[in-house]
């Protein structure tokens, strides 16, 4: 079976995350992969895209133009040729609100009947899931019931049906060995990475401040473009953009991992979660949207630990908890584990693969039905 992609790729983005976690995966499973992706030029535009520093596979054609959020969904480019002179069997489309949807509306009524499609739903709001709809898809994919109940119902029962419910999936690396930078030695080290708005950051150079006073502390901070605006002295910065393997490393070498991430009404999930759980270094993170559907106990303890968002004293505490308790950090470095092994990449995989079949399957019936009713016409 030949499986097509269309998504960002090799990029600091969720999207592009979710795609090589399950095309990797398939792709070491002897599956025929190739990848549809966005020119840098225009992906580079959204603030949420960042390349990796990494080559792109040779399987990975960067043939369509992103369009802006204003634009959207009109606007972009594809470069159809290249979609249109492929053969596979499977397209699965990362759907996000930059896609240059309109434009591959028409692409796909000319390959729509030699091959399945199926949509993977990135969107959080229906403003920016309405134009996927337009499309006749075989499956619709959702991370979970909030996306069906808050969006995809509003569209009606047809649609519904046609939706599954396979959790975004976990990165599990047994093979990396935890990395601890000089600067951190004989200290605490806290780690944030990605490029979140520095608003987001407060809640956390809040409290360590008041940290910094009671214990040798510090926090380490990589960022694909600028650095954030601090200058304490426990506060080491750099820019970068590594790979999940060297990211996985740090984190696993840190002592505490701090994820900032503001408030939405759109449904979310944090892919950034979904890259270093397993790690099992303890990850605090605020009671946002993003993490509402990781189960923790009355007091904001399971495979992560959650604070309410804005509120300082409650995080203060919350660390201060986790640093002096040790069976406590040992506790929640299972349930992290565990957690990320229940939807690892390997699980999730299997569902698309068994999500792809059943497709495959029903199209073999229809044909087998066809060609008997043509068989039975014919001898009338």
């Amino acid at each position: 079976m030949r499986v097509a992609f269309m998504s960002r790729w090799n990029a600091t983005c969720g999207i592009s995350l979710h795609a090589e976690l399950i095309g990797r995966e398939l792709k070491r499973r002897g599956f025929d992969v190739i990848v549809f992706a966005p020119t840098l030029e225009s992906a580079n535009k959204d603030w949420h895209h960042r390349p990796l520093d990494v080559v792109d596979e040779p399987w990975v054609y960067r043939i369509y133009v992103e369009a802006t959020d204003e634009e959207y969904p009109f606007g972009g480019d594809i470069f159809e040729e290249r979609i249109l002179s492929e053969e596979y069997d499977i397209l699965i489309v990362e759907g996000y609100q930059r896609l240059p949807v309109e434009k591959l509306a028409r692409i796909i009524k000319k390959i729509k009947n030699r091959t399945k499609l199926i949509l993977v739903v990135h969107t959080g709001f229906i403003r920016d899931l309405e134009p996927y709809m337009k499309i006749d898809w075989d499956a619709i994919v959702v991370f979970d019931e909030r996306y069906i109940n808050e969006m995809v119902r509003f569209f009606g029962e047809r649609y519904v049906k046609k939706t599954v419910v396979i959790p975004y999936p976990h990165a599990i690396i047994d093979d990396v060995e935890p990395y601890r930078p000089d600067f951190a030695k004989d200290k605490l080290l806290f780690i944030t990475y990605g490029r979140q708005p520095i608003s987001e950051y407060l809640d956390y150079i809040r409290v360590l401040r008041r940290l910094y006073n009671e214990y040798d502390l510090v926090y380490w901070i990589i960022r694909s473009d600028n650095k954030i605006p601090f200058n304490e002295p426990w506060i080491m910065q750099e820019i970068g953009r590594p790979d999940i393997r060297t990211i996985y490393s740090y984190v696993m070498g840190s002592d505490i991992h701090l994820l900032p991430k503001g408030e939405t009404r759109g449904v979310v999930v944090s892919s950034t979660i979904a890259q270093i759980l397993y790690s099992g270094t303890p990850t605090i993170v605020p009671n946002t949207r993003y993490f509402e559907t990781i189960p923790v106990d009355i007091n904001g303890f399971g495979p992560v630990i959650k604070y309410m968002f804005g509120n300082t004293l409650d995080l203060y505490t919350k660390i201060k908890v986790l640093i002096e308790d040790n069976w406590l950090k040992k506790t929640i470095s299972r349930k992290a584990r565990e957690y990320a092994l229940q939807y690892s990449d390997k699980k999730i995989t299997d569902q698309f693969i068994d999500l792809m079949k059943r497709l495959s399957e029903e199209e073999e019936i229809v044909v087998r039905v066809l060609k008997k009713e043509y068989v039975v016409s014919n001898t009338n």
